[in-house]
């Protein structure tokens, strides 16, 4: 025991009894308020986001038997289902699935054109849109020259990529002179943009 210490354990034996009795609770309380600030409140908060995922997933295992046997396989085929960004953020992303692709299979020379697609009806899906919101279909169109044997690998890619939720169209030209395929294509991304409120025959 150092001498500071010593000299703590001194002064508090020479307090009176019932100032040891206040000083022994002030850091009683202490002591509390430190673990309820820190260690139990994280331990509060994993425990709510246990029960949470626990409430989830008992959710879920109650509800498979009564899922359509289509909907199982959409589910097994497909994956888990993302909420749509906004137009930038979508635009955006699937503008880096395309490059990130062409990245991958060695393609430097490729045409990639962004347009917007058209929106869904106002009904459609209003509690992902939210309200003041639709769903727009924005279309990426690209252009490349591949070899035969990565046909199938780079049309894959695509399909799987998060930020593609569908290819809409796929044009094929064998091109004799290069002995390549010339691949048209078109991915579709969804996004969340806001209704047009301006009124008809405004200005």
């Amino acid at each position: 025991m150092s001498t500071s210490q010593k000299n703590l354990t001194a002064r508090f034996l020479d307090l009176k009894p019932h100032w040891r009795v206040v000083v022994i609770c002030v850091g009683a309380l202490f002591v509390y308020v430190f673990l309820d600030d820190y260690c139990w409140n994280y331990a509060r908060i994993w425990a709510t986001e246990g029960n949470r995922l626990q409430a989830l997933i008992e959710r879920g295992a109650s509800q498979r038997d009564s899922l359509a046997e289509n909907v199982k396989l959409s589910a097994i085929a497909f994956g888990s289902i993302e909420i749509p960004n906004d137009v930038a953020k979508t635009s955006e992303s699937l503008a880096l699935a395309v490059n990130e692709t062409m990245k991958k299979h060695r393609i430097t020379l490729y045409g990639y054109d962004a347009i917007s697609a058209g929106k869904l009806t106002q009904n459609s899906m209003p509690e992902i849109a939210g309200t003041g919101g639709r769903i727009e279909r924005i279309r990426g169109d690209v252009q490349f020259e591949i070899s035969p044997d990565d046909l199938a690998q780079i049309i894959s890619d695509f399909e799987n990529n998060p930020s593609i939720d569908s290819l809409n169209s796929i044009k094929i030209r064998w091109l004799e002179s290069q002995k390549k395929i010339d691949i048209r294509l078109s991915a579709e991304a969804w996004a969340i943009a806001s209704r047009d409120t301006r009124k008809k025959g405004g200005t």
